[in-house]
C-alpha cells in the first residue's frame, strides 16, 4: 500500500502561533503551518443621494455597494490576537505528535487538534495534520471527516487529495459532481474563504468604478461597471454555493466497523440495507430525531443510523 504524505514532526504547527498560512496550500510536505486566530470586523459601505448620469450606473453602483456591504466583513477589518492558551495548544500538540509511537498516542494528538479547533483555531493546516494523526491511529472514518473539512481551505494541495484517496480506499466509488460544479469550474479550485474574498473585491472596485461613472461621463466606465456587477453576481453565486454545502447541509462518515442502517429510528426497524455500513462510508445527513439520524448515501439509498456510530461535520 502506498505511504500518505504528512507534514514533517517538526513542522506539525509552526514556531509562532500566530503565523497566518490560511489562503496558501502547502507547497511541500514541511509546511504544516496553523491559520492564526482571526476577528474580523468589517465596515459596511454606504450610497448617497448623487444625480446619476445613466440608469445602469445607478442600477450597477447600488447593487455592487449591496455586494460590498454583504462581503466586506469578510475581506477587511481583520486584525491579529494573541492568544497564550492556543498558542500553548499549538505547542502541546505539536510535542504529542513529536512524540507519538502508538496508535492511542496519535488519537490523542488527533484529540489536542480538536481542542485548538474548537477554540477558534480552525485551518486547513490543523484539519490536514488532524486528519494524519486520526490516519496513524487507525482511524481512517474520522481521517475522512478531517480531509474533507481541510479541503475547504485547501482544495489544491496534493498531498491531501493523495492521503484522502487512501482513506477511502482507491477503489472507492467515484461521486457525481453536480451540473454547477461544471459550469463553475473553479469551485473546487479556489478555497472556501478564497471566494468570498473575491466577491467582495469585484463588489468594491465595480462600487469604485461606478461611483467615478456618476461624476464622469464616459460610455467605456459604465460598461466596465456593468461586466464588473456582472462578474460579482458569479462570484456571490460561486461563494453562496459553497455556504451552501458546507455550513447549510451536514455531511457524515461513519466511524465504527460495522454499522446497521435501519428503516426507521429504533433498534426495531428492519435494516435498510442488505449490508451493514462499512467503516468510512461517506453520507449527507437529511433529519436529525433524538440520537438517531436519517442519512443519505451517495448513491441515494437512506437509512436511519445511531449518532454515535459517525462523525458529523
Amino acid at each position: 500500500m502506498m505511504d500518505f504524505h504528512e507534514k514533517k514532526p517538526n513542522t506539525l504547527f509552526p514556531r509562532s502561533a500566530w503565523e497566518h498560512t490560511t489562503q496558501n496550500a502547502p507547497r511541500s510536505s514541511s509546511s504544516g503551518k496553523c491559520d492564526a486566530r482571526e476577528l474580523c470586523g468589517g465596515r459596511g459601505a454606504s450610497t448617497a443621494c448623487v444625480p446619476t448620469r445613466s440608469v445602469g450606473t445607478r442600477v450597477a453602483l447600488s447593487l455592487a455597494g449591496l455586494c460590498a456591504v454583504l462581503f466586506l466583513p469578510s475581506f477587511g477589518g481583520c486584525r491579529w490576537t494573541v492568544d497564550l492558551e492556543l498558542a500553548q495548544k499549538y505547542q502541546a500538540a505539536q510535542q504529542a505528535f513529536d512524540d507519538a509511537r502508538t496508535p492511542e498516542d496519535f488519537a490523542k494528538t488527533a484529540a489536542l487538534c480538536q481542542e485548538i479547533i474548537d477554540r477558534g483555531g480552525t485551518s486547513g493546516a490543523v484539519l490536514y495534520n488532524q486528519g494524519n494523526a486520526w490516519m496513524r491511529a487507525g482511524r481512517p472514518g474520522r481521517a475522512i471527516a478531517a480531509y474533507r473539512q481541510a479541503q475547504r481551505y485547501l482544495p489544491r494541495d496534493p498531498y491531501l487529495k493523495h492521503n484522502l484517496s487512501i482513506a477511502r480506499g482507491f477503489n472507492a466509488p467515484a461521486t457525481r459532481r453536480p451540473v454547477i460544479e461544471t459550469v463553475l469550474f473553479w469551485q473546487n479550485w479556489l478555497s472556501y474563504p478564497e471566494k468570498f474574498h473575491l466577491a467582495a473585491a469585484a463588489a468594491l472596485a465595480t462600487f469604485a468604478v461606478a461611483a467615478t461613472g456618476l461624476f464622469v461621463a464616459r460610455r467605456t466606465l459604465r460598461r466596465v461597471a456593468l461586466v464588473g456587477l456582472a462578474l460579482t453576481g458569479i462570484l456571490a453565486l460561486s461563494a453562496a454555493y459553497d455556504w451552501n454545502r458546507f455550513d447549510n447541509t451536514r455531511h457524515g462518515v461513519v466511524v465504527l466497523p460495522q454499522t446497521v442502517a435501519r428503516k426507521g429510528n429504533a433498534v426495531g426497524y428492519e435494516p435498510a440495507f442488505n449490508e451493514e455500513l462499512p467503516e468510512a462510508t461517506e453520507f449527507q445527513v437529511i433529519q436529525r430525531r433524538g440520537d438517531w439520524l436519517l442519512i443519505r448515501l451517495p448513491g441515494g439509498g437512506e437509512g436511519w443510523i445511531e449518532e454515535k456510530a459517525a462523525v458529523i461535520y
